[in-house]
């Protein structure tokens, strides 16, 4: 299950994602468009080291670059202490949807804007899905399988007790009591 803590860390992670992508797009856009118009003045390694100069200066680039990576970073601290089956989709699918919410809000064309909301909407659902599916799993795990694990670990303690001999190696296990059987399960 998913705590608060967790939850505002995937949607922080989902935000800086996915707002900083189309910023990040847009300023590429504007430093492409400088240096096809400096193109003609100079060739080789000097206007190679002016170009990563100009991209390295452009702020609409490394603003965006720099808060994109501070959410990797949170992303990774998140993971550590989360549900991985979860998590990774989860920031995905609000990365994408905050990307296409910014790009909309900066006026950014898209081809079939329909289609977009269609699919993000899927992406969201599909990650629902993720979630329900996670937290039934997690009540059965709580309601079944304490039982059912104490039952295995039973029939293993008295498979292995019928065929015991004092000294008897089982796989790479060496036996010399019962109670060294119930110890390994």
């Amino acid at each position: 299950m998913v705590n608060v803590s967790e939850a505002l860390s995937l949607l922080l992670v989902g935000v800086f994602w996915g707002c900083t992508n189309p910023f990040m797009r847009k300023g590429f856009i504007e430093t492409k468009s400088t240096k096809q118009q400096q193109q003609g003045q100079d060739d080789g390694l000097k206007s190679f080291i002016l170009n990563k100069v100009v991209l390295l200066v452009n702020m609409k680039v490394w603003l965006p670059y720099l808060l994109n990576q501070c959410g990797s970073l949170l992303y990774y601290k998140t993971l550590a202490s989360s549900n991985l089956t979860l998590s990774v989709p989860i920031c995905n699918a609000l990365s994408l949807a905050f990307s296409c919410i910014t790009s909309a809000l900066l006026g950014e064309r898209m081809n079939q804007p329909r289609r977009a909301v269609f699919g993000v909407i899927l992406v969201l659902l599909g990650v629902g899905v993720c979630m329900y599916s996670s937290e039934i799993d997690e009540l059965a795990r709580d309601h079944l399988l304490p039982d059912a694990d104490i039952n295995l670990q039973e029939q293993k303690i008295n498979e292995y007790s019928q065929h015991f001999e004092e000294g008897e190696v089982i796989g790479e296990m060496r036996v010399d009591s019962v109670e060294d059987v119930e110890l390994e399960l």
